[in-house]
Formats: structure tokens, sequence, C-alpha cells
């Protein structure tokens, strides 16, 4: 065994949650400026940022992801369509 997969084998059978990967956290700043949820939740993001575990990271990205408010039009659009904005039922 490596010395890399050794240590990721101590860190699970100590039982502490791994940190979350710095791809992720990048992610996460980068999203935050364009979704729409209040500023008080933005902060406490960032203000928990550096203290997110593995996990939480991979239930905040779709969070944010899902909150995201797009600047240009066309995308605007994509998502109303994706959420079902334009799903008319038509049935009387």
């Amino acid at each position: 065994m490596t010395r890399q997969e050794h240590d990721w084998m101590d860190e699970v059978l100590d039982g502490k949650p791994l940190e979350a990967e710095l791809w992720k956290l990048g992610y996460i700043e980068n999203l935050l400026p364009y979704t729409c949820i209040s500023d008080s939740e933005k902060e406490d993001i960032y203000s928990r940022l550096s203290l997110l575990t593995d996990v939480e990271a991979d239930e905040l990205i779709p969070y944010l992801k899902d909150n995201q408010d797009f600047i240009d039009p066309k995308d605007q659009y994509n998502k109303m369509v994706k959420d079902g904005m334009f799903n008319i039922n038509l049935e009387k």
C-alpha cells in the first residue's frame, strides 16, 4: 500500500470526516455570487467554507446550482424550461 492510500485509510478508520477537496471549495466560492439565496445565508457559507467536510460540500453544490441566478437571458430561459414553467395543461 502506498503512503497516500495508507493516509486515506487512517482517516476513514479514525472516524474523522474528510475535508472538502479544494476544487469543490473553489466551485462553491464561484457559485455563491450567482445564487438567489439570502445574503446572510451566503455569508454563513463563506464563513464556514474552510471548515466544510466532503459530504457537506457534496450536498451544498447541488443546492447552489438549483438556486443559481443566471445573467444571460438564454440561460434564464433554459432554466425556466427545465423547471417546467411553460408546461401548460390544456385538459378541460
